[in-house]
């Protein structure tokens, strides 16, 4: 009684202001943490109002699919988030792959504390070699994700420089003023991982690529204890894939992948050839899974399928008995019934292993009637027409060719929209910005926040280049931007310049016009007709009668007026490429490049 007495005396007004505190701010109290647990970031920011903004900005990744690269900055150190490369498109001819502008980074590379690397896609880390060529950072990642990276810099020379640090699931670094945490995710790929990024102004949970499949191969689904943890802390940002925002519902389990592979081994009579993305580790796993229960002999085709799949076994993420493997390099020898083939292609490029069969230019593998190919993966916008192409020429060759659309060969490593809702409800972000996507997808991102809640003003749907700056309860997209932009990449000669490759559209499109026109240099004056020579320019070659019209209409042009008129040649060069240009475009609604040639004789 005494004791109880004393205690309730001991709780006077005063003490009772503790229990009567309104909530902190969402990152506040994740803030005071990491100040406490950090003392040279908690003296160098004893109050809230003298933390500094949290800037983000992306480099590459927003807008469009590919070129993942996010910045985060908070005083005088920032941190990297993937440095992913995109592959080129129709338009970009002649060049292999599309990097990041990544001047920004070079400039400021003294204030880089790390690149971390949420898992080994090439969209995530294809540019790290162009990166740590002039950055000399800690590169962090997940054993799969540094094993690709190795191989990549071992083929550019620079893996002996390399700082490549592994991490492991729920295992936190320092970088400079930053603890970063990695949080185990599902998706399309081993090793993938979402990062806890703790700043000075707050936590920040950049999800990268993820899925919520419950039903793993691995039995390794994503942590969301982990992330309900910081849920309940406060987060101040979450950054979030927006690949499948336009997709109603749940991904489907890889699990079901295997399933549905099952009956294709079961009933196939002739040789089986399966094209997926070479470093879905687990969607191999249950091909040479399904080989192995119905007696077949594995063959790996293509240059990066055997890569990955000797990387992935070396680092004990991939099990191929030995006896299901295929013992010779000549996988049409074995018997038809009991082979199965991996390839790549599933994009259908040119000079992949599948595109090469389908075109009876493969040197060691040949299609026969019976043959039966799965292609399992989803199509990249973009690639429609190619797969289209490759699939066509298969079906004629009397393959059975099984694709995503009518049997579930194939599902999306990327959360659709109720999964992209739960992990908001388990972060319960302040501000969300939309990740990974074209327009559309971010756009339908952000409605998907506005529906569980979070405010639509702090809510940013970026492009490269911008800068969202949070500073406490606020943020704000600010008017200046930084550099961004594509960089061309050509393996035989570098760097291409974009004025390069629109010049090639240029010339695919509308083709060329080259006229020549000899001066003589004392009279100024015509010594012979121009010549005439054009490539690509509808009707134009067939017709001697136009050929002979433009040759007039440069005469015209060279002779009217005084000789002094065409006594500079640079300016006659101009005078007739604006004469031709005018000419094409009224003719022929066209807009040929046009290379003038004066020559002074």
């Amino acid at each position: 009684m005494a004791q109880s007495k004393q205690n309730r005396e001991s709780f006077t007004p005063l003490s009772l202001l503790r229990f009567a505190r309104l909530p902190l701010p969402a990152g506040e109290r994740e803030r005071r943490r990491f100040a406490a647990q950090s003392p040279s970031l908690g003296t160098m920011n004893p109050e809230p109002d003298r933390t500094p903004p949290l800037r983000v900005i992306p480099i590459g990744g927003l807008g469009e699919i590919g070129m993942n690269l996010m910045v985060y900055e908070c005083g005088d150190t920032a941190v990297v988030v993937d440095c992913g490369m995109m592959f080129p498109d129709a338009a970009t001819m002649g060049v292999d792959v599309v990097i990041p502008d990544m001047s920004y980074l070079f400039e400021n590379q003294h204030r880089i504390a790390a690149l971390f690397l949420t898992h080994g896609h090439e969209d995530h880390i294809g540019a790290v070699p162009f990166f740590l060529e002039k950055v000399n950072v800690p590169v962090y990642g997940l054993p799969l994700t540094l094993g690709f990276v190795r191989h990549k810099l071992e083929e550019f020379g620079l893996a002996s420089e390399a700082d490549l640090r592994p991490l492991r699931p729920r295992e936190t670094v320092t970088a400079g003023s930053f603890r970063v945490e990695a949080l185990h995710v599902t998706h399309s790929i081993v090793d993938a991982v979402a990062l806890a990024i703790q700043t000075p102004a707050g936590v920040v949970i950049h999800t990268g690529d993820f899925k919520l499949d419950q039903t793993p191969v691995d039995q390794r689904p994503t942590d969301i204890r982990r992330l309900a943890h910081y849920g309940e802390l406060g987060v101040l940002l979450l950054a979030s894939d927006s690949t499948n925002a336009v997709v109603p519902g749940y991904s489907g389990s890889e699990r079901d992948v295997g399933d549905a592979l099952e009956p294709l081994f079961a009933n196939a009579e002739g040789r089986i050839l399966v094209t997926t993305f070479a470093s879905h580790i687990h969607r191999i796993q249950q091909i040479v899974d399904q080989a192995v229960r119905f007696k077949k002999r594995v063959y790996f085709v293509g240059r990066s399928m055997v890569n990955n799949v000797e990387i992935a076994e070396r680092l004990g993420y991939l099990r191929i008995p030995q006896f299901v493997r295929g013992t010779s390099s000549r996988p049409m020898d074995d018997q038809r019934e009991k082979t199965v083939i991996l390839i790549t292609g599933t994009q259908g490029e040119p000079t992949s292993a599948l595109s090469r069969i389908a075109m009876h230019d493969h040197r060691s593998i040949q299609i026969e009637q019976g043959d039966m190919v799965i292609v399992s993966a989803r199509t990249i916008p973009g690639n429609e027409r190619a797969i289209s192409h490759v699939v066509d020429h298969l079906l004629r060759q009397g393959a059975d060719v099984i694709y995503q659309e009518e049997s579930e060969v194939h599902v999306s490593g990327h959360a659709c929209q109720e999964e992209l809702k739960t992990m908001m409800n388990l972060t319960r972000p302040r501000f969300f910005i939309p990740i990974h996507g074209t327009v559309r997808h971010m756009v339908h991102h952000a409605k998907l926040a506005a529906a569980v809640g979070i405010k639509k003003e702090n809510t940013f749907v970026m492009t490269n280049g911008e800068i969202v700056e949070i500073d406490g309860e606020k943020g704000r997209v600010l008017a200046e931007k930084v550099p961004y932009g594509k960089v061309f990449i050509d393996h035989q000669s570098g760097e291409v310049a974009e004025v390069v490759v629109r010049d090639r559209k240029h010339l695919a499109e509308d083709g060329f016009v080259i006229a020549v026109i000899a001066i003589d240099m004392s009279s100024r004056k015509l010594l012979r007709d121009p010549e005439i020579i054009t490539r690509g320019l509808v009707h134009v070659d067939a017709s001697a009668e136009i050929l002979w019209e433009v040759r007039d209409l440069l005469v015209a042009t060279c002779t009217d007026g005084p000789p002094d008129a065409i006594r500079d040649a640079e300016i006659l060069q101009e005078k007739v490429r604006s004469v031709l240009k005018r000419y094409f475009r009224k003719k022929f609604n066209r807009r040929p490049m046009i290379l003038p040639v004066v020559w002074e004789m």
